[in-house]
């Protein structure tokens, strides 16, 4: 099972004149094998606070051993909220950060 390395997640707006307003979310997590797939998926249903985006963590897990660190990103253009903070969520932990706004 994934474990996140909940120090390296960071969420923010990218809000650059002559861009399209975009969520970004990254962090990492260590997996106990090479060759995991690991991915950032919209949570359903969503939470009841909207302003509060959660996130899972869906993993595939490879056949051999060994610790590897994946990076992961989940962007959403046009956020569809006025978000304050994320939350990856992996099945067993959580980490919640704070969304900034960039110009």
């Amino acid at each position: 099972m994934p474990k996140l390395l909940k120090e390296t997640f960071k969420a923010w707006i990218n809000n650059m004149p002559g861009s399209t307003p975009t969520l970004i979310v990254t962090g990492d997590v260590e997996v106990p094998t090479p060759g995991w797939k690991v991915t950032l998926v919209r949570k359903v249903p969503q939470g009841i606070n909207p302003r509060i985006l959660l996130l899972d963590v869906q993993a595939a897990p490879p056949k051999e051993p060994v610790i590897q660190v994946i990076p992961l990103r989940y962007e959403e253009s046009l956020p569809q909220n006025d978000y304050s903070q994320v939350t990856v969520l992996d099945g067993s932990d959580s980490v919640t950060v704070d969304v900034t706004i960039t110009h």
